[in-house]
């Protein structure tokens, strides 16, 4: 009886185990894809080069 009651509790652990595994998985998945998403639909805040913001305006012409 013993070696079944472990091989019940391991059964449950690796249930256990992978609920958890897909779990965390899924959460990190929706997250990144979240944040990605956000990331993409806003223009860029920086001024330098190929800025949206940015003017047509190159160097100065002497």
């Amino acid at each position: 009886m013993t070696e079944e009651t472990t091989t019940k509790a391991k059964r449950r652990k690796n249930l256990f185990e992978r609920i958890i595994i897909i779990g965390l998985g899924t959460l990190f998945g929706v997250i990144w894809l979240y944040a990605h998403w956000n990331l993409a639909s806003q223009p860029p805040h920086h001024k330098g080069p190929g800025a949206v913001d940015q003017p047509g305006e190159t160097s100065p012409q002497p």
